[in-house]
């Protein structure tokens, strides 16, 4: 998306906005899902908390539902934002919701995600290839 603005000769100057995306923490008693991104897509082999990119006329909160279900084959509903997060090296803007899972069993979609586990957050840390998003995500959850 673009925005345009006036410059001060009264030429047009084009400014791209962020990208936005979100990113879902499902959280089973002292562990947190984390995913393996598949070597196909942006970032691949890399572990990170799941999620994806707003699609037109998407708020957050749809979008968070609509990542999930379609990255694990899972229902869940946002419980609350957590903040949101800038990565460094694209300019995404990811808003950080813990999600509740509400139905199915997990299933990766194997285009998006090579595999998937269920991780303490020092564990997480430690996981070689693990985004530096991770950390932030973490620091939210106050872990």
């Amino acid at each position: 998306m673009y925005e345009f603005l006036k410059g001060g000769d009264s030429s047009l100057v084009k400014r791209k906005w962020p990208k936005r995306g979100v990113i879902g923490v499902l959280i089973n008693q002292d562990r947190l899902l984390v995913v393996r991104r598949a070597e196909s897509v942006s970032k691949g082999g890399w572990w990170c908390f799941p999620g994806g990119h707003l699609e037109a006329g998407e708020n957050a909160r749809v979008a968070v539902r609509r990542e999930l279900q379609e990255e694990l084959g899972i229902l869940i509903s946002p419980v609350r934002r957590l903040g949101s997060l800038r990565v460094q090296d694209s300019g995404h803007v990811l808003a950080v919701w813990e999600v509740a899972h509400d139905c199915g069993e997990i299933a990766p979609s194997p285009l998006e995600i090579s595999e998937f586990r269920w991780l303490t957050p020092s564990a997480i840390r430690r996981i070689p290839q693990g985004l530096p998003s991770n950390e932030q995500v973490l620091r939210m959850l106050g872990v």
